[in-house]
């Protein structure tokens, strides 16, 4: 078992288009945003309009003692192509309020996008404890989101998450998620990509910090 951020999305990008004749781009925007009252804030190939909206994003230079922009990357071609793996743009609150439909059962004020059986088919642990070779550590994966499992190591979720906790990460800048025991979803957005294993150190005690204050 392997990570892999693009091999599995482009996958899914033929066949939306192969199925529904339709670019994959519009959609996700006809089909998943504009029903949750999203169309403004999420994104997959970030129309012109909007680019003013979208922040730089920066890593660590080689010396280490400062950041510095990802060039190419922060390209108006760029955020058109709206590549599908890694080419989505999004504010917090979009974020949020996708992972709390999924905690509804595939529903958000008053449109429903899925059924509670996906949801439940997608968000099953299916690798177990087997450790992801990318990552070095049981990632518990489901067809899309991981999960917070029972092992000692997790990524992102935080150490104190419930087990059943789901969502993922985007290249050491950010990570969502949702508590089906709680209710609760949250986003974490940052324009800074940080190297493991810090990020997935800030990632944890962010985290931790929302499902403590949980009650």
């Amino acid at each position: 078992m392997h990570y892999h951020r693009g091999a599995a999305h482009w996958v899914a990008a033929v066949l939306i288009e192969s199925l529904t004749k339709t670019d994959y781009r519009a959609f996700i925007r006809e089909n998943i945003a504009e029903p949750l009252g999203l169309a403004d804030e999420l994104f997959v190939g970030l129309p012109d309009r909007a680019h003013g909206r979208a922040v730089d994003m920066y890593e660590p230079a080689q010396d280490g003692g400062r950041q510095v922009a990802l060039g190419e990357q922060n390209s108006p071609e760029a955020r058109r192509a709206g590549s599908p793996g890694g080419g989505g743009y999004a504010t917090a609150r979009a974020m949020a309020a996708f992972y709390q439909m999924l905690l509804q059962g595939g529903q958000l004020g008053g449109a429903r996008l899925l059924s509670p059986r996906t949801i439940a088919y997608v968000t099953r642990n299916y690798t177990g404890d087997r450790v992801d070779a990318y990552m070095g550590m049981p990632m518990h994966r489901g067809l899309g989101p991981h999960l917070r499992g029972t092992t000692e190591t997790i990524r992102g979720l935080g150490s104190l998450a419930s087990p059943r906790t789901f969502g993922h990460g985007g290249v050491g800048s950010s990570y969502c998620w949702a508590d089906p025991d709680s209710g609760v979803s949250f986003a974490y957005l940052s324009n800074s990509r940080v190297p493991d294993p810090w990020h997935s150190a800030r990632l944890d005690r962010v985290s931790n910090l929302v499902h403590a204050s949980i009650v």
